[in-house]
């Protein structure tokens, strides 16, 4: 059962009572055996499996769960990526909060906050705000990066924003603009990660957050190292509430059962490419070839990017144009 401490969390917590509990993701302790997902997990429906351009029509296609990648190769030049490898790849920290694989990041993520193992919902506090303090510390950051020519951030969010001139495109925040979220996080990931997805509705359920009213949801990714693995696979599988009997109760990942039969594609990590895919789509990471990065003196070169989500209220949320958030 949960403790319930504060009345003001009770339809958040019953809302994590209802998913967690009910699905007995509290009481698995070990990946299930021989076992295939059920009849009523349904793929996301994808027109093919290969990377298209950034259109608005391929755009609203990835929203919708319609195209697997989306990527514009050469986005950035390997000079313009060496100078944040130059510039960021020693100032990477770990992950407040991690239930998976090292995660090292500049900037600050939202999934720090969230519960991620079962346990973890039996222990909200201040999660919400302490995430907008710390993320009020790096809300300059790009704009100072910029000043000094670094403006990938920019470029990526123009880009999109000259897609939809009728949508309202904007970084997240919450009570009229003075909580503000964060986006733009520049982060490393060299080892494995569970199956997984991020879907901010399921996610961040235990809080209201303005992230929890997006209907879709889509990530890009800036690589900007050059690295021998690393891949990511996209499934063809989206997430649903019927997925939750394949939660890991330990971290934030998934059992390899739940998309043994999905349709996959591949995105490599090439330096200056800018891809994007649907983040609601259970994905994995591959390892990184660790090799030591002798121009830093570092022990391995770290698999950096440059990351943000992007998620879309709809007009019937909003009351007016639709609202296409970003936030990291």
């Amino acid at each position: 059962m949960f403790l319930l401490h504060r009345t003001s969390t009770l339809s958040a917590i019953t809302r994590a009572h209802q998913y967690c509990l009910r699905r007995n993701i509290v009481t698995v302790q070990q990946a299930p055996s021989n076992i295939a997902p059920p009849k009523q997990i349904k793929l996301s429906k994808w027109k093919r499996q290969t990377e298209v351009p950034l259109t608005r029509e391929n755009y609203l296609d990835l929203l919708h769960g319609l195209t697997p990648l989306i990527k514009e190769s050469n986005f950035l030049t390997t000079d313009e990526c060496w100078e944040y490898e130059k510039l960021l790849s020693k100032k990477l920290t770990p992950y407040k909060h991690n239930t998976g694989p090292l995660l090292t990041r500049y900037g600050v993520a939202q999934f720090e906050y969230q519960a991620q193992a079962a346990e973890d919902f039996l222990q909200r506090s201040n999660e919400k705000n302490q995430y907008f303090a710390d993320a009020a510390e790096y809300l300059d950051l790009h704009s100072d990066l910029q000043k000094s020519g670094l403006d990938a951030w920019t470029r990526v969010f123009n880009h999109i924003k000259v897609l939809f001139p009728d949508w309202d495109v904007e970084i997240a925040s919450e009570k009229k603009g003075s909580r503000k979220y964060f986006s733009g996080i520049f982060r490393a990931l060299n080892d494995a990660t569970h199956i997984h997805c991020d879907w901010s509705p399921y996610d961040s359920l235990t809080e209201d957050w303005i992230i929890n009213q997006v209907e879709c949801q889509v990530v890009f990714n800036l690589y900007l190292a050059p690295v021998r693995g690393g891949r990511t696979i996209v499934h063809d599988l989206q997430w649903s509430e019927e997925v939750l009997k394949f939660r890991d109760p330990k971290s934030y990942g998934y059992y390899p059962e739940l998309v043994q039969d999905c349709q996959k594609a591949y995105v490599v990590p090439e330096p200056g490419a800018l891809c994007f895919f649907n983040s609601r789509n259970m994905h994995e990471v591959e390892m990184v070839e660790k090799e030591p990065m002798v121009e830093l003196d570092l022990a391995y070169r770290p698999r950096l990017t440059l990351s943000s989500f992007m998620g879309l209220i709809p007009s019937a949320k909003t009351g007016g144009r639709p609202k296409l958030i970003f936030w990291s």
